[in-house]
């Protein structure tokens, strides 16, 4: 990460770091650490440089084989972000997501099913 971070510096392209994991209903301590890279054309004075630092970016993303852009997206209405995580905890995130969402469905199952429960046993 260290080097993705002078890269980012020496390019001049801004970054925040981010720590991906815990949604406030799942606090089981898991976290994994990230940087978001946006390319805000709206506050450049140069569209055409800040696409050219976006092309760097994404040449220099595609050459590291132990980070990976994690995700990608377009905000408003054109604002480029890309999150960047080593592929280990990228791994790990995906992992992480599936188990919340398998947990979550269960417990929406078990819900319903007390609930039908408790209208048939009203019923009779």
């Amino acid at each position: 990460m260290k080097k993705i971070i002078e890269f980012l510096e020496s390019n001049g392209i801004e970054y925040r770091r981010e720590t991906y994991g815990n949604p406030y209903y799942y606090n089981d301590g898991f976290r994994v650490p990230a940087l978001v890279v946006r390319f805000d054309y709206e506050l450049t004075d140069s569209a055409d440089a800040m696409k050219e630092k976006e092309r760097i970016f994404r040449q220099y993303m595609n050459r590291r084989k132990a980070y990976c852009i994690a995700y990608s997206g377009v905000c408003g209405v054109y604002i480029p972000h890309y999150t960047v995580m080593s592929v280990f905890d990228y791994n790990r995130h995906a992992e992480h997501e599936a188990r919340i969402r398998a947990d979550v469905e269960k417990f929406w199952q078990e819900k319903h099913a007390r609930r039908e429960s408790e209208k048939m046993a009203a019923a009779i």
